[in-house]
């Protein structure tokens, strides 16, 4: 009798091919949201991006990521099922709000 594997019962994918090039992968990682995509999302909400992500106005990037992925996972659809709908509009509107933050630019750049 043959030993069972470690992947019988999985599917696997053929990437005899390779699994495809990094930079289309990172062209497609950018561009899941523009800024204008995320304003418009945005244009009909009352709140301000610091609002819907509970930072202050003057938050780091670092602060800002660390909320963007606090309030990502809360309203997450897989852990959301019985509100679907909503968790997947409220999904969209952190997004938005982060890209938007994200893409300001930084008030840096003083030398010393």
């Amino acid at each position: 009798m043959a030993k069972k594997g470690f992947l019988d019962g999985y599917q696997t994918y053929d990437t005899s091919t390779g699994f495809g090039n990094s930079k289309k992968w990172q062209q497609y990682f950018k561009a899941r949201m523009s800024k204008e995509d995320a304003v418009k999302i945005l244009s009909d909400v009352k709140n301000s991006p610091h609002a819907i992500l509970e930072v202050p106005l003057d938050a780091t990037p670092d602060m800002i990521k660390k909320a963007f992925r606090k309030k990502i996972m809360e309203c997450h659809e897989d852990r959301n099922q019985h509100r679907l709908n909503e968790a997947k509009e409220d999904s969209l509107k952190i997004i938005a709000a982060y890209t938007i933050l994200n893409s300001k630019p930084s008030n840096g750049g003083a030398a010393g």
